[in-house]
């Protein structure tokens, strides 16, 4: 799936670009932590997604996600599949060439939905859904993407009534390509 999007994308940038419509990967490690006990540490991972939208010509615009999150903890490894939605606010040039940089920063919702873990417990005892609030800053030149991000949960992904609050906040370091 992910290889024909990227094929899909690659064959028709003229007709996004003319659009304003941006189309690119993005991908990175992240660091996730998880408030709780000390029985869930913190731990390094990573990210990888797809992203459209940003509006790169305009000041402001709306930009969609689906990534890939693996966030760790001790020994254990937590799956998501994460849909942000994010509002994007962009300073500098509007063009793609070489010489044309822009910075800019994005704040909106997401989605997170567990679809695979290797957790020593069970996994009766972590929610499937999160919500959380993605926020960041970015540097583009030409058609290369450099982003900061932290995503802050706000639900309790722990079941158990009689535990603590468990949410997660993870803090990403991500490269990407627009396609057009």
């Amino acid at each position: 799936v992910f290889a024909a999007l990227v094929s899909m994308f690659l064959a028709t940038p003229a007709l996004t670009e003319a659009q304003g419509i941006g189309v690119g990967v993005k991908g990175g490690f992240l660091h996730s932590s998880f408030d709780a006990t000390e029985a869930i540490d913190s731990g390094e991972g990573w990210q990888a997604g797809l992203f459209f939208g940003g509006n790169r010509p305009g000041t402001l615009g709306f930009m969609g996600e689906f990534n890939v999150l693996a966030k760790k903890s001790g020994d254990s490894t937590l799956y998501y599949f994460q849909v942000p939605a994010l509002l994007r606010v962009n300073i500098g040039s509007t063009g793609t060439g070489l010489n044309d940089a822009i910075v800019y920063g994005i704040a909106g919702p997401s989605l997170d939905l567990l679809f695979k873990d290797d957790l020593a417990i069970t996994t009766d005892e972590v929610e499937r859904v999160d919500v959380s609030i993605v926020a960041g800053v970015g540097f583009e030149i030409s058609r290369f993407i450099i982003e900061g991000r932290g995503t802050w949960g706000f639900r309790n992904i722990a079941k158990e009534t009689n535990a603590r609050d468990v949410k997660s906040t993870t803090f990403a370091i991500l490269a990407g390509l627009r396609f057009n």
